[in-house]
């Protein structure tokens, strides 16, 4: 079903930049929390767009994920729909850190877009 997406995703790749040590933190956070296996890769991979059919120019400028379906059906999801469907994937008893996690990760992004 496309509204039950925790029932439907069997594993997510999380692609962030390596070169980032926050970006490296958040994506190693995120795996504690999520209820589905998580997959850590960098942006940087010179085999990550054979691997995953990844949108053009996608680059390091942003961090996404690809949602792998128990089907075999790839989404990917970045900017907003990225924090927003993870939600939905969130393990059982790891809301409180989800949201700790949610947290760090805007105050990092603030920081970042003010120039800190």
């Amino acid at each position: 079903m496309e509204g039950d997406v925790m029932g439907d995703v069997a594993r997510v790749v999380v692609v962030h930049d390596a070169a980032c040590g926050g970006c490296s933190a958040i994506a190693v956070r995120l795996a504690g929390v999520l209820g589905v296996p998580v997959v850590i890769r960098s942006c940087r991979d010179p085999g990550l767009a054979a691997e995953y059919p990844l949108p053009p120019r996608t680059g390091c400028g942003a961090p996404l994920a690809v949602a792998i379906g128990r089907s075999g059906r790839v989404r990917v999801w970045r900017g907003l729909a990225l924090p927003l469907r993870m939600a939905g994937l969130v393990a059982p008893g790891r809301r409180g850190a989800a949201l700790r996690l949610a947290g760090h990760a805007l105050r990092r992004h603030l920081r970042r877009r003010r120039g800190r």
